[in-house]
């Protein structure tokens, strides 16, 4: 199967383009409105705060003139000089001011032509006073009517149209931030959508790869324990071969061998000659008793004529005896009848569990149980031992692989864990018909 690694690259890095494009793109959003807000929306505000406070005092401005000319010469003209310079330096300020705010938001040549305005209006005040000073009363109230209140009007009128511009442009600033909310809503509306379909495709293609390899591993896990069943099965196979070879050939041969060395020594004449004849009898059968028993552990026969009970009984008394390692052995309640074909299996990892405590646990004792009942748990095999224990960096080796495919085999389950305080425990439990023997393996197999 071709790896989808090349694939699921290509979609994450394409989803991280479009998220580092989108972010790109709102960040940019995010700057434009902020610009419009801040130079166009907020300047527009303070500067439209100005330009009141400018209609404000030419009010103030037009309010004063008319008290001139309705005065009836009560009062001199000059007397209003200090209320107009008052009135003169507020409205420069606010000239000022506004002048600063609207500076990029609206044309110059409007902000000097604003300028000019007043700076024309004040030199005409001035010379109003001038002559109102010099003795020329009417012909200052006549600039007063026919020069100044015009053009106060006019700035007034000048005055509101920049406020109405104002406004218009505020409200242009304000439609402009939300085209940049609705172009940000509208792109992330795309990209959602798109990282959406991504997301689909991408995990529609993670899932059918994952099922196309699971769907192999599967099958290789099938294959890997059929050949397994096949490796025990051509063992047990193998090991009854040599134990019978071994019972049959040699035990035959070094029976044979053990009687002429008889008849050799009650025959023989010398008495040195007759001690090395008895010597050599005492080799033979002693050489002809490890067969014997190398045979019966090969293929106990006791496991075929008195069962698993005695097997595993006659099996802990030869491992005490060849290992020196005490067993505590806590036997079954019940009769415990299984067929050959499956206490075989049990009889081997009860053989390799023993042979792990030996090689490797380095303790003086080791404690075993077996317990059956009919239904759940069934048969139970434990040894348990309080030695090293298995480390984290310890590898399972062959043995273990093949306790547990023999378990699997016969339909059993096979658990190692700590014992406890320390050390290892193997427990093998296997389900029992209630009229006796072993339940059905969860799957068939056949070998």
């Amino acid at each position: 199967m071709k790896s989808p690694t090349v694939q699921l690259i290509a979609g994450l890095a394409f989803t991280l383009l479009v998220i580092g494009g989108h972010a790109v793109f709102t960040l940019r959003s995010v700057w434009r409105m902020r610009e419009v807000q801040t130079s166009i929306i907020d300047r527009n505000g303070l500067a439209s705060l100005q330009l009141i406070r400018i209609q404000n005092d030419l009010n103030s401005l037009g309010l004063a003139m008319r008290d001139m000319l309705d005065n009836d010469s009560r009062y001199p003209l000059t007397a209003w000089g200090p209320p107009l310079a008052r009135i003169r330096q507020n409205l420069e300020d606010a000239i000022a001011r506004e002048a600063a705010l609207a500076q990029g938001n609206r044309p110059a040549e409007q902000t000097v032509f604003l300028t000019a305005s007043f700076a024309d209006f004040w030199r005409t005040s001035d010379e109003a006073l001038r002559r109102a000073g010099a003795g020329d009363q009417r012909g200052a109230l006549a600039m007063v009517r026919n020069t100044l209140q015009p053009r106060q009007e006019a700035l007034s009128a000048l005055t509101a149209r920049l406020l109405v511009d104002n406004h218009d442009r505020e409200s242009r600033a304000s439609e402009q931030v939300r085209d940049i909310y609705s172009e940000i809503e509208r792109n992330s509306y795309w990209v959602l959508g798109l990282s959406l379909a991504l997301i689909l495709i991408t995990g529609a293609g993670l899932i059918r790869s994952n099922r196309s390899l699971f769907a192999q591993l599967s099958q290789l896990a099938e294959q890997r324990r059929e050949l397994a069943q096949q490796l025990i099965a051509t063992q047990e196979s193998t090991l009854r071969a040599i134990s019978r070879d071994l019972h049959d050939e040699f035990g035959q041969i070094l029976t044979a061998l053990g009687a002429m060395l008889r008849r050799a020594q009650s025959l023989a004449p010398d008495t040195r000659f007759r001690e090395q004849v008895q010597e050599s009898t005492e080799v033979v059968q002693g050489t002809l008793e490890r067969i014997r028993s190398l045979s019966q552990s090969l293929q106990p026969v006791i496991l075929e004529e008195q069962g698993l009970a005695a097997a595993v009984e006659w099996h802990l008394a030869g491992f005490e005896r060849h290992t020196g390692i005490a067993v505590r052995y806590d036997g079954p309640q019940a009769a415990c009848e299984l067929p050959a074909a499956k206490a075989i299996h049990v009889y081997r990892i009860l053989q390799e569990a023993l042979n792990n405590v030996a090689r490797h646990a380095e303790v003086n004792e080791v404690g075993v149980s077996m317990q059956a009942s009919p239904g759940e748990p069934g048969l139970r095999l434990t040894i348990e031992d309080h030695g090293r224990g298995v480390t984290p960096a310890s590898r399972p080796g062959v043995g273990l692989a093949a306790m547990r495919e023999r378990a699997e085999l016969i339909g059993g389950r096979l658990t190692i864990s700590p014992a406890s305080g320390r050390g290892t425990r193997v427990c093998l439990e296997l389900p029992l018909d209630p009229t006796g023997g072993a339940a059905p393996a969860l799957e068939a197999h056949h070998v």
